[in-house]
């Protein structure tokens, strides 16, 4: 499934509303991806370059997005519950309407209520 999506960023397809629950795309350069509605729930996607990808209202519940570039990427109405920031670049980022909780690691000094994000009370 990795190599099959990774094929397809790079012809320029949508993963919109793809299933792609646990993938592993640590480090792949997906700049400017469309992943709106997908489920990357459980992804990892460390270290991914994600600049500019569209990522609203997708799934990334429990994601692993430590170091990654999500900067200029739309993430609004994403669910980011148990999702993992530390570190990643939000430069940018529309995070209008995120959903996180208590559980959600953002980079440091991050203010979600900043980035209009919404806080889920789950």
């Amino acid at each position: 499934m990795r190599d099959d999506v990774i094929a397809k960023i790079a012809a320029g397809e949508s993963l919109e509303q793809a299933d792609l629950v646990g993938i592993d795309l640590r480090g792949v350069d997906l700049h400017a991806a469309d992943f709106s509605k997908a489920n990357l729930s459980q992804a990892k996607l460390n270290g991914a370059n994600l600049q500019a990808a569209n990522l609203s209202q997708a799934n990334l519940r429990a994601a692993h997005l430590s170091q990654a570039n999500l900067a200029d990427a739309n993430l609004s109405s994403a669910n980011l519950i148990w999702t993992n920031l530390r570190g990643a670049n939000l430069s940018g980022a529309d995070l209008h309407e995120a959903i996180y909780d208590d559980t959600t690691i953002f980079p440091e000094h991050f203010e979600p209520e900043e980035a209009g994000m919404v806080r889920s009370i789950e």
